[in-house]
């Protein structure tokens, strides 16, 4: 479900700091965890969020915290073809 837009990225302290664009309707527990994921084999990479189990909600402007590393999914095709998996 399409509930925004990724304003910027940058790189901050060794971190990516990732900007959204959310629609007002949106409410995000504050443990709710922030992951990339890609459409298909190699399709356009997207911010899911998965909700959290907490009543409190991030405000405008704050962070999620919890996050979940991207998998390199063009890097693990490329070494199963070459054989290195």
């Amino acid at each position: 479900m399409d509930v925004g837009r990724v304003k910027s990225v940058a790189l901050e302290n060794y971190q990516a700091r990732v900007v959204m664009s959310l629609k007002d309707t949106v409410r995000i527990q504050e443990d709710a965890i922030a992951s990339i994921k890609t459409r298909g084999l190699i399709g356009e990479k997207f911010v899911e969020i998965t909700p959290g189990g907490s009543e409190k909600l991030v405000e405008p402007g704050a962070r999620i915290r919890e996050t979940v590393s991207a998998v390199d999914l063009e890097g693990l095709i490329s070494k199963f073809v070459f054989g290195k998996i």
